[in-house]
């Protein structure tokens, strides 16, 4: 190599190494400048989380800090302390702004709890918050054996995870809402706004389930009357109607107006009155086409057809 190669090769690299070296100057330069110091912190996307308690974590973590090397994962762990945050973003905004945007977790139900205490609870299960009084405007969810919550953690309690599962990927089609829900060893039964009784059974075949319910809803609404619906087995879903209790009175005219005959006998525990049932609805098992004789029933079939009662028909999903 001649002397001028080499010379203008030695020339580059110690152009390149002062430029490196005036580059990390700068860069560290700015990093301790209060030039580029965080003055101004805005919070964003919270509803539930107060910005005074973000601010208490995020401002000394992040205020008087370079916006070249901001401590984000640090101030991000700390927000993840607060029980409904979710995730958090940030956002530079030179010359001296960092932007904080919240993510939380969206509230679904109110757990009753052991010790007589109520918690809100996300729909992943993250216990939102422990409430001094009764439950807000959310489904109540009770299981069979109390569980025991804390703020900012996972519920451990198996059946409240069934039970926060199985309201919080309710599909969009479904326009029922929830009252109640109750769950014992993984058992889901539930009671909509409306008062109408489900027993749903576990989550397994959870879409199924909830494509038999809403039809079976649909067509209880349509014809007035108050059911429990049972889907534990979607192929097989049963209805059973509810009958309002009779309405009691002391007159004593009426008594006397509906008291029996003294020639008419009381049937006895057993025997046969001659009259057909009522009150129970069952569905007949895919192609059979079956019917149930009583009165007042609702059956339910899969050939599109009404049974001859005049009961509900639903047509279950292929």
């Amino acid at each position: 190599m001649s002397d001028g190669r080499i010379g203008t090769y030695l020339w580059k690299a110690s152009l390149a190494v002062i430029l490196v070296g005036i580059g990390a100057g700068g860069f560290f330069w700015l990093s301790q400048s209060p030039v580029l110091a965080v003055d101004d912190i805005v919070v964003e996307g919270n509803h539930y989380t107060s910005t005074e308690e973000i601010m208490e974590k995020a401002g000394p973590l992040l205020r008087d800090q370079s916006l070249v090397r901001p401590q984000f994962d640090t101030v991000r762990a700390a927000l993840g302390e607060l029980p409904f945050i979710e995730n958090v973003e940030f956002e530079r905004d030179f010359p001296n702004t960092v932007i904080v945007r919240i993510r939380e977790y969206r509230p679904l139900v109110c757990l009753q709890g052991a010790g007589g205490k109520n918690f809100v609870l996300s729909s992943e299960g993250r216990v939102l918050s422990e409430l001094n009084g009764a439950c807000p405007v959310l489904p109540v969810l009770s299981t069979k054996e109390p569980c025991l919550a804390q703020a900012g953690r996972m519920s451990e309690c198996e059946d409240a995870l069934v039970g926060a599962r199985f309201l919080g990927n309710i599909p969009a089609s479904f326009n029922y809402e929830f009252s109640e829900v109750s769950v014992a060893d993984g058992d889901i039964r539930a009671k909509t706004n409306s008062g109408v009784g489900v027993h749903f059974g576990s989550l397994d075949d959870y879409g199924l389930k909830f494509e038999v319910l809403r039809q079976m809803l649909a067509r209880s609404v349509a014809a007035g009357v108050q059911v429990t619906i049972d889907v534990s087995v979607p192929e097989r879903p049963v209805t059973k109607e509810e009958t309002p209790p009779a309405a009691v009175t002391t007159s004593t005219a009426a008594i006397e107006e509906t008291a029996p005959a003294a020639t008419e006998p009381v049937p006895e525990a057993g025997q046969d009155t001659g009259l057909p049932a009522t009150g129970q609805t069952d569905t007949a098992a895919p192609g059979t086409g079956g019917q149930d004789a009583g009165t007042g029933n609702t059956e339910l079939t899969d050939n599109g057809t009404q049974g001859a009662n005049g009961g509900l028909l639903v047509t279950a999903p292929e």
